[in-house]
Parts: structure tokens; C-alpha cells; sequence
């Protein structure tokens, strides 16, 4: 055998001696990079507040990892990042004893920071059970509310990023989904003005009139609330026979209680009340069981209006209500001492505008 081809041996069961050896270092720093959700805790092992922290992070969904610190070696921020980057892990934890309690470091790899932080201890003696839970529950949620800043729409550049499984254990969004999520809509204003052109109609021998349909709204709260309006005749009703034409102009006023349900854009609603009929007629006798007059009377009558209301902004709405109601002893028209039509059982108020919101 040729002295180059003993070297060429050599050199081939090296590298076969060496194989498992790199590919388990492979498969560890592999293991290393996939284990996003590590957390190191610089502990002396068998240390009962270090222990109690581990256990508080593993019930998270944490995975943890305990580094043994030197003796001598001190608490800061260059031993603490370096820890966590040996370990693979986002952060690292250590705490040590100081006068008023515990002083605790955080080195947080996905916000770039270290967070320092005297906690007092509130709970006892040194290594009561109780002590070490609460504070190293307060650890836990330090390192949270550390971790919550990558929640940010700028969130602190760090070494690493947070990924889905760190914001799944967390439950915070990523930046823009924070920044894409809708804010919370603001309460719909209290006052409403509205304002609609109608139509009113009641079936005895006399024809629909216009009217202007003016209401304001009062809504202290989402569903509940009262209203008031009136319906200005803009036209009368007319009958015209033989020789003799007749009209009558019907003005409404009214007011109620309003209910209705809370929408982003459509808006139903419901109004109960009662509504004074004012009649005035030219050229005929007008007479009701409320009060009579040669040519005018008026009454009072219960009513339901029914409306529906689409929000092209939240000040802003279009709506529509139909109104109907009942006389309950009618109106009488009479030409010439005689009756010549009716009025009121039942009539009704259809109408089509604008809804403003002001406060």
C-alpha cells in the first residue's frame, strides 16, 4: 500500500468516525432553531423559586431550559442575552435575592430589551411556598407584558421575530392585523332630527294629501327612547261633486316611545303613542266626538309608526315610517246638513327623508 493511498484510508474513516457525531450536533442545533417558544431560566438546579418559575411558564405552553450560573458571575444584560442565545431560546430569566425581595432580569431577544425589575416581597418568609408562587407568577407576567410589545404597530426591533406560535400562546395579533383591526364603533348620537315628504291617507270618500313629516328623537340608550312630530298638510284632501267642491287639511301632532335595536347599518324601529288630529274644512261642516266646528275640529287618537333607517354615515341616515291609526268615533264631513264623507277609521301616514344625528 502506497503511502498516499494509506493517507486517502486514513481520511475516509475519520470522516465515518465523525459523521454521527456532526449529525447529531446537526439535528441538536436544528431542534434548537425550531424551538421558538424556549425560555431559559438562570437557576441553581434544585432552586425552589427558580423550579416555581419554570412551572409557571410551562403552564403557558413554554418550553423551559434551567442554565446553571456560575457562582461568581453577576446579573446583567451581556450574560443574560448570551445565555438565551446558547440556549436558542427568545428570552431569559434570572432572579437574585436583593433587600426589599427579588431583583429580577429579563433579557427579551423578539423586543431587543432587558428588563430590570425590584420586586417587593410581599408574602412571607424567604422560601415560603407562597412567596415563591407569587412571585414568580409576577415574573411571568412581567416577561408577558415584555413580549406584548410585539403586538405593537411599531413594534421594538429584536433578534428574533415573534412568530405564530409565540402569538398564539399570548394571543396578541401581529402588527398589521393590529393596525387593520377595526376600532371599536362609537355609540350612535342621542338626538335625531328627521325630516320626510309623506303621504296621508284615509279611505271615506275623500282623497291622500302631502304633507311634511318633521321628527325629533331622543335615544338615551341603545333601544329605548321618545319622539315627537308633527305632519304639516301641504295639500288637503279634496272631494269634489255637483256644483260643489270641498277640502280638508289634516295637520298631526304627536309624541311616543320609541324602541329599536342597535345597527351598524340597517336600523328598525318601532313608536307607540298617541297623536292630536286637527281638521280644517272649506267649504263643509266638520264634526268629531272630541269637539265641533263649523269648519275645524280636533281629537286625539292612538298610533304605531313602523320605520326603517339606513346609515350612509352614523350621522347620517335615509328612513322611512309608515304611521297608522284609528278615531275611535270617526269624523264626520257634512255639506248642506248632510253627511257627505268620513274621516279617520283609520288613516295612515307614509313618508320617505332624512334622518340627521347631532350629539
Amino acid at each position: 500500500m502506497t503511502r498516499r493511498s494509506s493517507a486517502r484510508l486514513l481520511l475516509t474513516l475519520a470522516a465515518l468516525a465523525a459523521g454521527p457525531s456532526l449529525a447529531a450536533d446537526a439535528r441538536a442545533d436544528e431542534a434548537r432553531q425550531e424551538a421558538p417558544s424556549t425560555i431559559a431560566v438562570v437557576s441553581a438546579p434544585g432552586d425552589r423559586f427558580g423550579l416555581r418559575v419554570v412551572a409557571e411558564l410551562e403552564s403557558l405552553g413554554f418550553r423551559t431550559v434551567i442554565l446553571d450560573p456560575a457562582a461568581d458571575e453577576p446579573a446583567s444584560r451581556a450574560f443574560l442575552e448570551a445565555s438565551a442565545r446558547d440556549a436558542g431560546a427568545i428570552a431569559a430569566i434570572r432572579a437574585v435575592p436583593s433587600g426589599g425581595g427579588v431583583e429580577v432580569w429579563i433579557a427579551d431577544r423578539v423586543t431587543g430589551k432587558t428588563v430590570l425589575r425590584e420586586m417587593a416581597d410581599d408574602a412571607g418568609d424567604a422560601g415560603a411556598p407562597g412567596r415563591d408562587a407569587a412571585l414568580a407568577l409576577r415574573v411571568v407576567e412581567l416577561l408577558r407584558a415584555s413580549l406584548l410589545e410585539a403586538a405593537l404597530p411599531a413594534p421594538p426591533p429584536g433578534e428574533l421575530p415573534a412568530t405564530p406560535e409565540i402569538r398564539e400562546k399570548l394571543r396578541i395579533l401581529a402588527p398589521a392585523a393590529l393596525a387593520d383591526a377595526p376600532s371599536p364603533s362609537p355609540p350612535p348620537p342621542a338626538l335625531r332630527v328627521s325630516l320626510a315628504p309623506g303621504a296621508l291617507l284615509s279611505p271615506g270618500g275623500l282623497g291622500a294629501a302631502a304633507s311634511l313629516d318633521l321628527g325629533v328623537a331622543v335615544m338615551p340608550s341603545e333601544h329605548v327612547g321618545v319622539v315627537a312630530f308633527t305632519a304639516i298638510p301641504l295639500t288637503g284632501a279634496r272631494l269634489d261633486r255637483a256644483q260643489r267642491s270641498v277640502g280638508l287639511s289634516v295637520q298631526l301632532t304627536g309624541a311616543g316611545v320609541r324602541l329599536t335595536t342597535r345597527a351598524d347599518r340597517w336600523a328598525p324601529s318601532a313608536d307607540l303613542g298617541l297623536v292630536v288630529v286637527s281638521l280644517h274644512g272649506a267649504g263643509m261642516a266638520v264634526r268629531s266626538g272630541f269637539g265641533d266646528g263649523e269648519s275645524s275640529a280636533m281629537t286625539v287618537a292612538p298610533f304605531l309608526r313602523l320605520g326603517l333607517a339606513f346609515a350612509v354615515t352614523p350621522r347620517f341616515r335615509l328612513r322611512a315610517d309608515v304611521l297608522a291609526s284609528a278615531i275611535v268615533e270617526g269624523v264626520s264631513i257634512q255639506s248642506a246638513e248632510r253627511d257627505i264623507a268620513t274621516w279617520g277609521q283609520p288613516m295612515m301616514l307614509s313618508s320617505a327623508g332624512v334622518d340627521l344625528g347631532w350629539f
